[in-house]
């Protein structure tokens, strides 16, 4: 037996966090998140082993080995089937069994929500708060999400970027199942390589995460679950259409073969072929993009507890672009930009209980290749990046639960191969590591959780990053939260920005550029006011990243180059946003939110404010459900501030030194029957754009032409459209 278990972890590349001895967590109703079930059945699924919950909904019980699958059950609710696997502390909800004849109606599960019992303020979006909007993959997650921003990167090839404390996308360690994910050379792209219906939630982290995952989380961390196999949902079809004629299909199909094996396969597949030029500029509002899709994941339980999981992932992407007519005459002068991109993906996971009590160990396995050929009028571009990933975690305690650990050593591996007109670039870093995280939980009032790794790069040597995150409930309805850490990451100044290459800039990067380096601090106040029947949730932080080393993106010193350089002087960022969430009358909660934004940096020697970033953003989310959420109506305003353009070569009207406020509104109607939903919406409903997107289109091959100038939308309102079919496991 263990030399199947040996071999098992050399041809599956297992990983996994572990598991807990017992097991924490609170019930609550999903209509009223904040309304406790009292005497709720707490079981392991084919166990005699359980326990109820007492009068604040919360529970307590031991996990014995191989159990994984833990019923919550009540009368007069459906029961819920959660997946245990390193989470120490659940939240559950319960949705109310109504029956009429022969139709079974469940309620929507609690749409975005931040665990009031981690020590990270990590808020997680559920897949019920994904389908308020098109969603058509992760990019567009992010619309009812007050904390992180969405842009186009460029006004050509379609790229799209976040921010996340006013700091630029490649700062947040975006992840999925807690790998690496997007980065580098998928940086500009990869936001579209997860379609949404792939997704079963996100985790959204400010500031610094836990040293498990890395050094790299800067600004904050997003991670991706993808759909498991064993989860109720069997089939799920989701199909797209807007009135630009792009195309969606997906599909999602699970099969159990056994208690103990299961399997899911995923495929997605978008269509946009439609020339379109709404502003007269002769350049596409819209890229054409064809992309096909793949994912395949296994799941299995072995009966001495352990548990392994793996996936493949493959997506081929043929995206065009540039002015209009380009593709349809072969010897016009037209300026053009075609880009392939394949990408493929494997992860392996697994964990294993021990024999000491409240210890385990967990293997995580990722790797990827991307490559990319591509031309931007005559730029020609071509690169592959090879990515490793590996993990080792070691969970135990001091002899009690107040005193729980991880440590584990860790291994991160990239090869970059680039060429730029034949001028090629190699890029190898390689990474181990080795972490300690604590973690001191004192009941439901204090939760300390320290960490330190250190980490050895074949480029830049030995470095340290220590973290440490701390929640105190200071009342039953007041909570602290604090936080400081290290980040630190390494720049790919071109694979990371290839978007840049849709203009007539040149792309000048500096010899020898320093690991980027920050230290990132932050509290956040959580309150639960009793207003009237409800309670309303107040939520208030503040975070300043200060770099210590940065590579600085230079657009000001010369408007025909983009310089990447090393810091010299200051570069800050300051964060500070008030969110609020309440449900006003049965069925309608509202969203509030509005963030400050004060991020400068140092360029030539002058302290200034980073340009194309708005300093401020307000956002209003109105969601109303009727009664058994027949019908579903959900309305969202974004409220962009302006902000500093880059400096001009000569002053001209096209060209202001500022960019003014703008609002965005979307809104979307779903209906909902048993199994099928029909959804129609707009994007973008006020019709606002940018009135000038691309500067001197009307002379692509000239020295002033320029795509990368964007601060707002690129085309007007949108309408779309769409049905989704789930059928579902109800045992």
């Amino acid at each position: 037996m263990k030399i199947k278990i040996i071999l098992g972890f050399l041809l599956m590349s297992i990983v996994s966090y572990g598991a807990e001895n017992s097991i924490k967590g609170v019930v609550m109703e999903k209509e009223n998140p904040q309304q406790p079930i009292v005497g709720a059945n707490i079981y392991w699924r084919n166990t005699t082993q359980g326990t109820t919950t007492n009068t604040n909904g919360e529970f307590e019980i031991a996990k014995p080995e191989g159990a994984h699958m833990l019923v919550s059950s009540f009368v007069g609710y459906n029961t819920e089937i959660s997946y245990i696997s390193s989470d120490k502390i659940l939240e559950i909800f319960l949705s109310k069994n109504l029956e009429l004849g022969e139709v079974l109606i469940q309620e929507r599960q609690k749409g975005q929500y931040i665990s009031s019992l981690s020590p990270l303020q990590t808020a997680k979006v559920t897949a019920s708060e994904l389908q308020k909007a098109a969603c058509c993959n992760l990019a567009e997650s992010f619309e009812t999400n007050a904390s992180v921003d969405v842009s186009f990167s460029d006004a050509v090839t379609g790229a799209k970027q976040i921010k996340m404390l006013g700091l630029s996308g490649i700062y947040v360690q975006t992840i999925a199942e807690n790998m690496p994910s997007i980065r580098g050379m998928a940086s500009p792209y990869g936001l579209g390589y997860i379609p949404g219906s792939w997704m079963e939630s996100i985790q959204i982290s400010k500031g610094t995460s836990s040293v498990l995952n890395g050094y790299e989380a800067v600004s904050g961390q997003i991670n991706v679950e993808y759909k498991k196999p064993f989860i109720d949902e069997i089939l799920h079809v989701n199909l797209y259409g807007n009135d630009a004629e792009k195309t969606e299909a997906n599909l999602n199909y699970a099969y159990q073969f056994n208690d103990s094996l299961s399997t899911m396969i995923l495929l997605h597949a978008e269509n946009h072929s439609k020339e379109i030029d709404d502003n007269n500029d002769s350049f596409l509002d819209m890229p054409h993009i064809q992309q096909i899709n793949f994912m395949n994941r296994w799941y299995k339980t072995t009966k001495d507890g352990g548990d392994i999981q793996l996936a493949i992932k493959i997506l081929d992407e043929h995206r065009k672009s540039g002015q209009v007519g380009t593709f349809n005459n072969v010897n016009s002068n037209l300026y053009g930009i075609d880009i392939n991109t394949n990408r493929y993906e494997f992860f392996s996971k697994a964990g294993f209980l021990l024999n000491r009590v409240g210890t385990s160990i967990g293997f995580q396995l990722s790797g990827s290749y991307h490559n990319q050929d591509a031309f931007y009028g005559a730029k020609e571009y071509k690169g592959t990046q090879y990515n490793t990933y590996f993990n080792l975690i070691y969970q135990g305690n001091f002899g009690t639960d107040l005193h729980t650990y991880k440590t584990g050593v860790s291994f991160l591996g990239d090869l970059f191969n680039e060429s730029l007109n034949n001028n090629e670039m190699t890029h190898r870093e390689l990474v181990p590591g080795a972490y300690f995280e604590y973690n001191f939980h004192l009941k439901e009032k204090f939760n300390l959780l320290a960490g330190i790794r250190t980490d050895y790069s074949s480029l830049y040597g030995v470095f340290v990053t220590p973290r440490i995150h701390a929640k105190w409930d200071i009342t039953n309805w007041l909570a602290l939260r604090v936080s400081a850490g290290k980040g630190y990451r390494t720049s790919i100044p071109l694979a990371e920005n290839s978007y840049l290459l849709a203009s007539s800039r040149a792309i000048i990067s500096d010899e020898h550029l320093k690991q980027e380096e920050a230290i990132n601090m932050g509290s956040s106040l959580i309150a639960k006011i009793p207003l009237g029947e409800k309670e309303m949730t107040l939520m208030i932080d503040y975070y300043r990243t200060n770099f210590l080393n940065q590579v600085v993106r230079d657009v000001d010193s010369d408007v025909h180059q983009v310089r990447f350089m090393n810091l010299d002087g200051k570069s800050y960022s300051n964060s500070f946003q008030a969110e609020l969430l309440y449900e006003i009358v049965k069925g309608l909660t509202v969203n509030a939110a509005y963030r400050i934004n004060d991020v400068k940096q140092t360029i030539n020697g002058e302290l200034r404010e980073m340009p194309l970033t708005s300093r401020y953003k307000g956002m209003l989310s109105l969601s109303y459900a009727t009664r058994l959420d027949k019908w579903q109506f959900d309305l969202t305003s974004q409220f962009n501030g302006g902000g500093r353009m880059p400096d001009p070569s000569v002053k001209n009207a096209l060209w202001k030194e500022e960019f003014a406020p703008f609002t965005i509104l979307n809104a979307q109607i779903t209906k909902n029957y048993k199994n099928w939903s029909f959804y129609v919406g707009s994007e973008n409903l006020s019709n606002f754009s940018m009135e000038n997107p691309i500067i001197a289109s009307n002379d692509p091959w000239g020295n002033d032409f320029d795509g990368s100038m964007i601060w707002g939308p690129i085309h007007g309102r949108k309408i779309y459209f769409g049905l989704r079919y789930t059928l579902k496991n109800y045992k």
